[in-house]
């Protein structure tokens, strides 16, 4: 197993001006060097591209079904051993985590390793830091894996399949519950990335727990559980919103 293997970093953009600069920057700072960056674009209508162009990234721009259609073909296009899904709206914890996680691949012969990342308000404040090692009984509970923080290897999306473009949210959820007990995974319990709040599972909430409620049930949960558990959440998102004041 090569101790170098290339890491190919994927970034799905749409309208994101506001933060590309941001996420490309600590891309740019790492010091791996063997890094390829691609960049699919759904057809940006703001300032996106001519900032993508500005720092000479690779990118394609046009009209796609949502987010994991657009990382499936990222995915597609990209020829390294290692992938990494880094979004818009985030960013590198430090200059050193491909470094660390190559390393933490290699030396344990990880086909996926996973990490804590920190989530942010527009402020830059710290929220909360999530990502857990659990057991695929847990994740079927709830997608308790932090998807910015997830690295994997080529050969798990050519055996198991790419993400289902039929979920706008939870395709992760549902990726991790088809490969979680079918290869090697390994927990790294530190925060390599960080994760700006405000996409469409921040903003979208019912809809996001309904789409891991689908999850959980075509993964063999029963309904009763999941109907449970979908509820449950709500309710705790709800409290958590009064308590902060929205």
């Amino acid at each position: 197993m090569p101790r170098y293997p290339k890491v190919s970093v994927i970034t799905p953009t749409l309208n994101c001006a506001a933060t590309i600069a941001e996420c490309l920057e600590s891309i740019a700072s790492q010091d791996y060097d063997n890094i390829e960056h691609i960049v699919v674009d759904g057809s940006s209508t703001d300032e996106t591209l001519e900032i993508l162009k500005s720092h000479n990234t690779n990118v394609t721009s046009e009209k796609d079904l949502g987010i994991y259609d657009a990382i499936n073909k990222g995915i597609k296009r990209s020829s390294g051993e290692i992938i990494h899904i880094l979004n818009a709206d985030d960013h590198y914890k430090h200059k050193s985590v491909l470094s660390q996680m190559v390393a933490f691949m290699t030396d344990n012969q990880l086909d996926v390793g996973h990490a804590r990342v920190e989530q942010i308000d527009h402020q830059g404040r710290l929220v909360r830091i999530i990502g857990y090692d659990v057991q695929r009984s847990k994740l079927l509970r709830k997608c308790k894996v932090a998807h910015p923080a997830v690295f994997v290897r080529r050969n798990v999306y050519e055996q198991f399949g790419y993400f289902n473009t039929g979920f706008q949210i939870a395709g992760d959820h549902d990726f991790f519950l088809r490969i979680w007990d079918r290869v090697n995974i390994g927990f790294l319990s530190e925060v390599v990335a960080v994760m700006r709040l405000g996409g469409v599972s921040n903003t979208q909430v019912r809809k996001s727990y309904r789409e891991s409620m689908a999850v959980a049930l075509i993964h063999g949960q029963s309904p009763f559980k999941a109907f449970t558990i979908y509820y449950y959440e709500l309710l705790k998102s709800a409290i958590l919103k009064m308590k902060a004041g929205f």
